[in-house]
């Protein structure tokens, strides 16, 4: 034992040691995403082949609501639409336009109709198309992480840009009781937009890959550690 530890570079041990603990915990962490992700894509095919409802029936719901279909009869407020600052399609910049939506039975809900390309600067707002299905409403709830909405209050008037979808924030800057998800138009609504929602930026599988990166990152760190205690045990001279 004695002589295993005189041929061991001790800084050495411990640097290896250290990464070697980091490297395999980000992998098993990485792993563990993996199976958040594969659950969260079951939940939300689970969801997405739910039955419409309706945003009295979706204001209640209990479970996870997020890609539940909704259907509802009501009035969008024509003269309240948000534009969504920063958002870029298909290489263009612009906006996504957003409308409060209130329902027969008084439940109200911001929708996202989807893009428009902005203008040459932030003087010329885009023209937003009128609505031609005003009193339908067919999308499918999202709740995400809302962008920070610091600077909400400079615009004024309307059409009004904002720099977050957030319900409660744009709700307070039209007093208006917003529910706490939006409603994405379906595309094949008469008054859908271009848009790019993808449901998830990294799947499972690239997950496990990260994993098996860490993994052969440890292994190489581990190999390297072992090949130059060994280069410097053969090269000592025989005591």
């Amino acid at each position: 034992m004695n002589q295993l530890f005189s041929i061991i570079n001790l800084r050495l041990f411990l640097f290896t040691g250290f990464f070697l603990f980091v490297f395999i915990r980000l992998g098993f962490w990485q792993l563990d995403r993996a199976e958040e992700k594969e659950t969260q894509l079951i939940e939300q095919a689970a969801t997405e082949a739910a039955p419409p409802v309706s945003l009295y029936t979706a204001s209640r719901e209990k479970a996870r609501l997020s890609g539940q279909s909704i259907e509802d009869r009501g009035l969008f407020l024509e003269e309240v639409v948000f534009l969504r600052d920063n958002v870029i399609f298909e290489g263009t910049v612009g906006f996504e336009v957003m409308r409060p939506f209130r329902s027969e039975t008084g439940e109200m809900a911001l929708v996202n109709f989807g893009f428009v390309p902005g203008g040459i600067d932030r003087s010329v707002l885009p023209v937003v198309p009128a609505l031609t299905k005003i009193n339908d409403l067919a999308g499918r709830a999202y709740i995400g992480e809302w962008a920070n909405d610091a600077g909400i209050e400079l615009y004024t008037g309307w059409p009004r840009i904002t720099p977050t979808q957030s319900p409660l924030a744009n709700g307070n800057i039209a007093q208006l009781p917003l529910l706490p998800f939006i409603v994405r138009l379906d595309s094949s609504h008469p008054d859908a937009l271009p848009r790019f929602w993808p449901l998830t930026v990294t799947s499972p599988d690239k997950h496990r890959g990260y994993a098996l990166q860490w993994f052969l990152m440890a292994v190489a760190l581990l190999t390297l550690f072992l090949v130059f205690t060994w280069t410097q045990h053969k090269e000592q001279p025989d005591g």
